[in-house]
């Protein structure tokens, strides 16, 4: 054999085409929801919702009478008493529903970014939603 004669070709079943030799990596989930602004937005503003609701109920504890109203019948006298250390619940559903939606979200996010956002955005309404119970229950803002 010469330095000059020419390499076979492989045989066409061993061919394959430039897709097929491509291979396709997706990104991950974390990178995915690094790169998601708006997902870390809403999320970061419902945990700033959240623990700034304990931080506000930690602050005006104190000042809190011994049996508080939680909640009032449709004619808007008070049909739930409890000790002030039960305002705690409050905070406490809003961390649920946000740490519920946030692992939701998560797991969805690859495949569905709209649930995410959905799911995030209902947990920043939550927290909203609860500012303003412990807002009719607490009385005043300072």
């Amino acid at each position: 054999m010469s330095a000059t004669s020419p390499i076979p070709p492989p045989p066409p079943e061993t061919l394959v085409t430039r897709a097929e030799s491509v291979v396709s990596h997706s990104p991950s989930r974390w990178v995915l929801l690094a790169r998601d602004h708006t997902v870390q937005v809403i999320a970061a503003l419902a945990v700033l919702g959240n623990v700034a609701l304990f931080i506000y109920l930690g602050l005006r504890f104190d000042a809190l009478p011994d049996l508080i109203t939680l909640h009032f019948d449709s004619s808007g006298l008070p049909d739930r008493i409890e000790a002030k250390s039960s305002i705690w619940g409050v905070p406490t559903i809003g961390s649920i529903v946000l740490v519920i939606n946030t692992v939701v979200g998560i797991v969805l996010h690859s495949r569905e970014r709209a649930a995410t956002i959905l799911l995030l955005t209902g947990a920043l309404l939550a927290q909203i939603l609860l500012w303003l119970a412990v807002h009719s229950i607490v009385g005043g803002w300072w």
